[in-house]
């Protein structure tokens, strides 16, 4: 009886999540993989994990002397559209 009872706790507490609630992390920080501009700060740069693209977090007087990508959030909108 007492396994019985363990087991439908088991299966009401944890195991009745939808692959729909399973979350990833869009964005993921990363260092200046191409070393092409030193003046991007850290935590400046991102990875889109859907698009593959970098991206930056922030914009800032870096951008102007740095590779041409686009702002995080800018790709997020795109995505939505």
């Amino acid at each position: 009886m007492k396994l019985i009872a363990l087991a439908c706790v088991l299966l009401l507490a944890g195991c009745s999540a939808s692959e729909s609630e399973i979350k990833s992390q869009r964005f993921v920080l990363v260092a200046d993989p191409s070393g092409i501009a030193k003046d991007i700060p850290t935590g400046a740069l991102a990875l889109d994990t859907q698009t593959g693209q970098l991206c930056y977090t922030a914009s800032g007087p870096w951008t102007s002397s740095s590779p041409a990508i686009d702002l995080c959030s800018k790709l997020l909108k795109n995505q939505a559209k």
